[in-house]
């Protein structure tokens, strides 16, 4: 493993370890739900944020190592394999914008919701100045 990754996953794995027995004290505590699950769900995120390390290490060391050595495809399938164990790593749905199909049939990233209020803003005439 990569020495900066490790140390990196090191430190958030740590990090977690911390943080779940923060949580587990308040389940013994008796916490008020709904912020136990954002505590659950941050713990969550920082695995998930783990797991997208090693797969980046993964890829950088064995996996290029592998197809240099010309045995990529052994190690993609145990790759993809590993991956529908990890749903975090391969669903954007939640995070990615949808592509569109552009006039002449090309994909393009459709405008985002902030995009588009920007864009709607720079059109309008700017408030409190008089025109010339």
């Amino acid at each position: 493993m990569d020495v900066a990754h490790k140390r990196d996953v090191l430190l958030r794995l740590k990090t977690v370890r911390g943080h779940l027995d923060g949580v587990i004290r308040l389940v013994e505590a008796e916490a008020y739900c709904p912020d136990l699950m954002k505590q659950v769900a941050a713990a969550q995120a920082s695995l998930e944020r783990v797991n997208r390390i090693l797969l980046q290490n993964h890829l950088e060391t064995c996996v290029t190592e592998a197809i240099q050595a010309g045995g990529g495809s052994a190690k993609i399938a145990e790759l993809i394999d590993a991956l529908r164990y990890n749903g975090s790593l391969t669903d954007f749905r939640e995070r990615a914008e949808p592509l569109t199909r552009t006039r002449r049939g090309g994909p393009h990233r459709a405008a985002s919701t902030t995009e588009r209020a920007c864009d709607e803003r720079s059109r309008q005439p700017h408030q409190g100045t008089s025109p010339s």
